[in-house]
This record gives structure tokens, sequence and C-alpha cells, in this order.
């Protein structure tokens, strides 16, 4: 392991260990969210208005776009100044135990594999504290997916949805809890992902909780429609989170029959995925007209829609990156190689999936607001 640890790519686990990538993610993805809310705010989106952070029955003002963005940035900044140099000193540590792994104490070993999960409890806690909102809506979606109607809606329709962009630094958090519990005195812990998590197929169900939990809450949202259009909607909605389950059982087969060539009906599952998915989200959430194959998309004769806070162009490159992360896999296969190698490829794969979920939000909160903003401020 010490050899190992002098190539780059021992290099880069001790640096980014499989958890600690996970929680860099996080707090990745809180600064994008807080960027994103201030560059809508400039664009003259009201995303207090989207974005609910107190009750909406309740007799008390609203929270206004400033403050909001000032609470998000104050939480990020909290727990940046924590964890960064939490996550250096980690790495510094797991760096004295890979060169001597004989000869550090056990205690220390310990303390290096179970730091990440106390760094997730502590972002969990900051988060959780500092927006009751927040609170609320995980409670609910922990809740077998319960989700609440507007004027909540898209606050559990963002949250949710990020989750299943998060789905595979998740399972490299689940593998390490499953390592720690076995063998928390062992540097791999951090470093390897668990083989026996993924003999019983941990991975699998960690990365499917979040498309199930929004398949539920497709379900929740059709079962309490009020007109077909609706129900419509929602059913097809939850199509497109349960086409990951033929994929998942090809997998799981494929693992039960390694002797056998794996079938290529597992890449005609993921292409229809990829493709269900990118067609919902050009038109259903982003509400854009040239994959709109609909009556009223017909009748509507647009290639984008009327009412933009953004160039047309944008919403082009926005849907070309789109494109191409989600059918990333497919250049991959047909090339049949990888960008880089190893970890470095799957944290590469991660980074992103979070980018095309941030550009994701973009668009779908500005499709909100276009829907019932001010159309003085959006551009034609």
């Amino acid at each position: 392991m010490k050899e190992n640890a002098e190539t780059p790519l021992g290099r880069f686990l001790i640096f980014f260990p499989v958890p600690q990538r996970a929680i860099f993610l996080l707090i990745a993805g809180l600064w994008l969210w807080s960027w994103q809310l201030s560059i809508l705010s400039k664009r003259g989106i009201d995303v207090s208005k989207l974005i609910i952070t107190n009750d909406p029955y309740a007799i008390r003002p609203r929270t206004s776009s400033m403050s909001l963005i000032a609470s998000i940035r104050g939480s990020n900044a909290k727990i940046t100044k924590i964890l960064i140099p939490w996550q250096i000193a980690t790495s510094f540590l797991l760096q004295m135990v890979v060169n001597d792994p004989y000869g550090v104490p056990a205690w220390l070993v310990c303390l290096v594999n179970i730091s990440p999960l106390c760094q997730l409890v502590t972002v969990a806690t900051i988060l959780l504290s500092s927006s009751p909102m927040l609170a609320r809506c995980v409670k609910n979606i922990l809740r077998f997916g319960n989700i609440e109607p507007k004027p909540l809606r898209l606050n559990y329709i963002l949250l949710s949805d990020t989750l299943t962009s998060y789905n595979k630094p998740m399972i490299d958090f689940g593998l390490y809890l499953c390592h720690l519990l076995i063998d928390p005195v062992n540097y791999n812990c951090i470093v390897s992902k668990s083989s026996l998590g993924i003999a019983l197929n941990l991975d699998i169900m960690i990365g499917i909780a979040p498309a199930v939990t929004r398949f539920v809450q497709c379900l929740r949202e059709w079962n309490r429609s009020s007109s077909k259009a609706q129900a419509y909607s929602s059913i097809f909605n939850a199509l497109k989170y349960a086409s990951n389950l033929p994929i998942l059982v090809c997998t799981v087969l494929a693992r039960a029959n390694v002797e056998k060539s794996p079938s290529n009906n597992i890449f005609w599952f993921m292409f229809f995925h990829s493709a269900y998915s990118f067609w919902w989200d050009l038109t259903m959430d982003w509400n854009l007209g040239f994959l709109n194959f609909s009556q009223s998309g017909m009748t509507r004769n647009e290639v984008l829609r009327k009412r933009r806070y953004f160039s047309p162009f944008a919403y082009y490159i926005c849907a070309g990156f789109d494109f191409t992360v989600r059918f990333f896999w497919l250049w991959e296969l047909f090339a049949g190689r990888t960008v880089f190698e190893g970890e470095i490829n799957f944290f590469f794969l991660e980074i992103l999936e979070i980018l095309r979920r941030w550009v994701w939000i973009f668009i779908r909160v500005e499709a909100e607001a276009s829907e019932g903003g001010n159309p003085e401020k959006s551009q034609d």
C-alpha cells in the first residue's frame, strides 16, 4: 500500500477517500445552490415566492429573497469553515496510517475511519437546525415519500430530485458504513469499497432508494389529482422513475450469474431511461416546446417558450449539457474506454451529474417563475 500511495491514483485516494468525496460533493452542492439563487434573483426572479421557507399557513412575514440567500450563505460558510480543515486533517492522518499501518495505534485508525461519518452528522445538524422548512421536508420524505401540495410542492421536488443525482455518492457512503461496522480498525475502510456490501447488493438498494422515493411521491400526487391532466402527468412521471427497475433487475441477475456473459438488454433499458428522462426534463420540467408532441404542444408551435428569463442560447446550452451527461455512458460504451481511470473516473462522473442537476434546477425554477411570474420581467 505504501508503493500505491506514491502513484497518482494512490494520492487521489489519500486526498479524496471514498466517503470524503461524498462530503466534498455535498459541500460543493450547497455552494452551487447558494450561487444559483443569487443568479436567479439577479435575473428578476423572486426566489422567496418559489422556495418557501416559512409555514405558508402561518401569519408571519414572508422571508425576502435577500434574507433567504444570506441565510443559506451563512450556513454554508459555517459548514465550510468546520469541514475543510477537518477533511485536510483526515487526509494527513490517513497518509500517516498508510505509511506505517502496523506502527500507528488502533485508536488512530479508528479515528480516521469514523471521521467521515462525524462530518456527515455535523453537516446534517447544521442544515436541519438552520432551516425548519428543510427539516420538515426531510421528515416528510422519510415518511414513505410524503409530498405536500403547492405552494410547498417545489421544495419537495427540488430536494427529492437532487437526491437522485446524489445516489452514487450515497452508494459510496453506504459501502463505507458497511465496512466501518465490520472492521473499524482497518484503514481500507475509507480507501476501498466494501466487497460484502456489494455482494449483498447494498449498493443497488441505496442507489435505487431516491428513485423509489420519487416514484412513491408521483403515486401520491396521482391519488390526490383533481383532473385527468394531473393524473396522466403523475403516472407518466412515475414511469420515468420506474424505468430504473429493469436496470436494477439486470444488474442483480448479472451478479448472480457471473459465469455467463451479461445480456445486452440492460443497455436498451438504460437507453430508454436516458431518452425518456431527457424528454421529460425538456418538455415537462422546463416547459420547452421543441420536443413537445402533445396536442397542446403542437398548438403552441414553439421551439422554446414565449416567457423566458434567459436568452435562447442559454436554453440550448442547458439542453445540450443535459443530453451529454445523460448519454455519457453510451459514449463510454462505444468508445470502450473511460475519460479517467478507476476511482478518479467515478468521481468525475459524480461531478458531472451534480452539475447536470444544478443546470436542471436553474431552468426548473425559472420555468416555475415563468408560469406564475411577472410577464414584463421575462424575455420574449
